[in-house]
């Protein structure tokens, strides 16, 4: 894909985009004010792991496999709970996956949302509750550079710099402002007025982003503290609020009670609660308010899953911490929490890492992809009756 800039005015912000159009390494963000520029240092997002799913793009073309119970591959079901091995996603050409718990959505190249799969909370963003195996295009204003999803709910980031949501409210995850229970919304609806965000992350019931120059916000669920403001807070916070007072965050990642972002120096960031060591603290305590995670400050990209967390570091490393029953973190044994980053995978040069609730995808850089962890619905592409869990890297097939 090329590598080609567009700079695009908008309101608080220029953003130099890819041609492509998602987010990348080198995203410069240059605020109006003349303040220094803010550069995103992140991996291409070409893969993305759901509850039991998973996506890669390779060439523009989409390939997805696994739990395919509600239409989440994007073609017709099979067999109930055994899942499927990879098959192609009509449509693209495609730039980036989003991987949610029983939905999936993908970005195309001329900056179009695209979702399919189980709809039961507007996840979609079709207008109504109904699940399709077949992609639909999701009514925006602009074109979108980037889509994310975790359970049941999706944020795009938009070209204007805008951010919209749609799908499940129950927790507030949209960021509306609004009362509990809230309201589903089946269609985009935008997260505030404000046109200087750079980066989006959604979890179970909380979603994140970064605002020019790098300011980190957090809302709805806080039941763990995941929203980083400390433990006597509401267990709600509907709306978007300021995590600290810094601003050189780059990157974040949301998941079920935990919530990890990156600095521009390389330092790692955990809060949240996670009995399995997903904070990668030292220890299964919970952190409240980010707390550093311990020993490296080099990381070059972290990915969040619902028990365990994963980063990259330098030559391509794969570290991870947290849950290891089904092997998702590569330990030695299959032991139910690693509270410290431990090395994943004796082999470098990986580009891209994604952690999913029991099991973990990787990216090399001749777009080979690779998994680990549970496979009951063919997480690791293979039928799960020749292998049930591995915590070694398996080829995708």
């Amino acid at each position: 894909m090329s590598r080609a800039r567009a700079l695009l005015a908008v309101t608080a912000i220029a953003v130099a985009l890819g041609a492509g159009g998602c987010t990348r390494s080198g995203e410069v963000l240059r605020p109006s004010d003349g303040a220094a520029p803010v550069v995103l240092q992140l991996t291409d997002v070409r893969l993305a792991a759901g509850f039991g799913h998973a996506c890669a793009v390779a060439g523009g073309a989409l390939h997805c496999w696994g739990d395919d119970g509600d239409g989440q591959l994007g073609v017709a079901t099979a067999d109930a709970g055994t899942g499927q091995a990879p098959v192609t996603v009509s449509g693209g050409p495609w730039i980036a996956p989003a991987a949610g718990s029983h939905h999936t959505c993908a970005l195309a190249s001329d900056g179009g949302v695209w979702c399919w799969g189980g709809n039961a909370n507007g996840q979609l963003g079709s207008g109504d509750r109904t699940s399709r195996p077949e992609p639909r295009q999701v009514a925006l204003p602009a074109k979108a550079v980037d889509v994310r999803t975790a359970f049941e709910f999706t944020c795009a980031l938009l070209a204007d710099a805008s951010v919209w949501c749609w799908g499940y409210n129950i927790e507030g995850q949209l960021g509306l402002g609004d009362t509990y229970p809230g309201d589903d919304h089946l269609e985009p609806i935008q997260l505030g007025t404000d046109r200087d965000w750079t980066f989006i992350a959604t979890g179970q019931g909380h979603g994140c982003g970064i605002r020019a120059p790098g300011r980190l916000f957090c809302w709805g669920r806080n039941t763990s503290s995941q929203l980083g403001q400390g433990v006597t807070n509401p267990q709600q916070i509907r709306a978007p609020v300021q995590v600290g007072g810094d601003t050189d965050w780059v990157e974040v990642g949301a998941s079920q009670s935990t919530t990890c972002a990156r600095k521009r120096n390389g330092s790692l960031w955990c809060w949240g609660e996670q009995p399995s060591g997903a904070l990668a603290a030292g220890d299964a305590n919970p952190r409240p308010t980010p707390a550093q995670v311990p020993t490296y400050s080099d990381w070059s990209a972290a990915s969040v899953g619902t028990f365990h967390t994963c980063g990259l570091r330098p030559g391509g490393e794969i570290w991870c911490a947290g849950r290891n029953t089904e092997g998702q973190i590569g330990g030695p044994d299959f032991v139910d929490a690693v509270p410290s980053m431990l090395r994943a995978d004796p082999t470098s040069g990986w580009v891209e890492v994604r952690a999913g609730r029991f099991f973990t995808c990787a990216r090399k850089a001749d777009e080979s992809v690779w998994c680990m962890g549970n496979n009951d619905t063919r997480q690791l592409g293979v039928d799960p009756g020749t292998l049930g869990r591995s915590a070694t890297m398996v080829r995708i097939p």
